[in-house]
């Protein structure tokens, strides 16, 4: 069987660690002498760098917030003014309507009066027909009677013919 010593192995040499703490400090010396200062100053370049970013991305921020709220104010305004605009529109659109219908109105009014007046004057000329035809037959009708009064027979057929004459002029 191999024959190990396992105790030897899992406490170090004494002389052996202090070589190796030796060594430790010597380097960790070394390397604050040489390294340190590269080492800080890369890691301070680093947190500003870091802090500028973040800087920029809060003032990217506001500026993107400021931008927002200028794009819903000339959302706002543009908005009123196309309220304006229609409601301007109609206005106008009603105006022009009412123009319209007072200008038809006015029209209409004017037909109506010129028909009623041409109506009224074809009325009247009607009348003036109808009372010179009247005196015409009344006058035969006297002619024919006060001519022709011989008997009762030709009073009688007078009367008949004065009764055709008048319906052929109703007609």
């Amino acid at each position: 069987m191999i024959d190990i010593d396992v105790l030897g192995q899992l406490i170090p040499n004494p002389l052996t660690m202090i070589t190796q703490l030796c060594s430790t400090l010597v380097l960790f010396l070394l390397m604050k002498k040489f390294l340190w200062n590269s080492v800080k100053n890369f890691m301070d370049v680093r947190s500003e760098k870091m802090q500028s970013d973040l800087s920029a991305s809060e003032q990217a921020r506001q500026d993107a917030f400021s931008d927002r709220q200028r794009a819903m104010e000339q959302l706002n305004e543009a908005s009123g003014k196309a309220e304006d605009i229609v409601s301007a529109a109609v206005k106008q659109a009603k105006d022009e309507k009412a123009s319209i219908l007072a200008q038809a109105d006015h029209e209409a009014e004017a037909v109506r009066k010129k028909a009623h007046e041409q109506i009224e004057a074809e009325r009247n000329a009607m009348y003036r027909d109808l009372q010179n035809e009247m005196v015409e037959v009344a006058m035969a009708a006297a002619g024919k009677l006060i001519g022709e009064r011989d008997g009762e027979e030709l009073d009688r057929q007078a009367i008949d013919a004065f009764i055709k004459e008048t319906e052929a002029h109703g007609h």
